[in-house]
């Protein structure tokens, strides 16, 4: 009877450690830590916004003299894209990016008489073709969003058309201008390869616009701006 006792005393044990070592290899290991995200890359991606520029200023005769003033304005969609490289050292993020959008943008605004502002004396039809830039960009990572601003050089093409009062046609005239842009915006990974973004750009641009077609009737000397904001996308490599 002893040695059954002592026998089903080990066998009870021998279950027992059995169960617990199962338990124990049963639970679920840990979670491996995730990496932090590496902003470092060439990246690619499209773009969509809204762009208004804006002007006042100058509205000269072919001879230099000013009579008139004019206040070009134009707004719309633009859809384009963009490509950059990033390099990420600690939390620091920089990047160097061009990008360009075709431009819907256009409007009407008022000329009228200098320097007593009596009018409209006729009216502007404007537009700007495209919008484009080469900046920098220098940004602060936290892990998968990206905080950034950007500066550097802006392109766009201004036309212009000067309408009469009663209707018609004068002349009409375009010019591809180069200017300055800064912007601030935010990015944020989807996963490794997909980034979102949302941002802002302001541009400055210095016209002297001839309205010469069919003939020389004004220049336009003075600056416009454009405001734009874009939502992107970018894949990178």
């Amino acid at each position: 009877m002893k040695i059954v006792a002592l026998a089903s005393a080990l066998l009870l044990a021998a279950a027992g450690a059995a169960a617990a070592a199962d338990a124990l290899g049963s639970e679920t290991a840990p979670p491996a830590e995730t990496a932090p995200y590496n902003w470092t890359g060439t990246y690619i991606g499209v773009q969509l916004g809204y762009g208004t520029g804006s002007g006042e200023g100058a509205y000269l005769l072919p001879g230099g003299a000013r009579i008139e003033t004019a206040f070009p304005e134009a707004k719309g969609a633009l859809l384009g894209g963009q490509v950059g490289y990033n390099y990420q050292w600690g939390s620091v993020v920089l990047g160097l990016e061009g990008e360009l959008s075709y431009s819907w943008a256009d409007g009407t605004s008022d000329i009228r008489a200098f320097p007593s502002g009596a009018g409209p004396v006729a009216i502007n039809e404007n537009e700007f073709d495209y919008l484009g830039s080469i900046t920098g960009r220098l940004g602060y990572a936290m892990d998968r969003t990206l905080f950034y601003a950007k500066g550097g050089v802006g392109f766009t093409k201004l036309s212009m058309s000067d309408i009469p009062n009663g209707g018609g046609f004068n002349a009409s005239g375009s010019e591809a201008l180069t200017g300055w842009t800064v912007g601030a915006g935010v990015e944020h990974a989807l996963n490794d390869k997909w980034t979102i973004r949302g941002e802002y750009q302001f541009y400055r641009f210095d016209a002297n616009l001839a309205v010469d077609e069919p003939a020389p009737f004004r220049v336009y000397d003075d600056d416009f701006d454009i405001h734009a904001v874009k939502i992107g996308l970018n894949y990178k490599f």
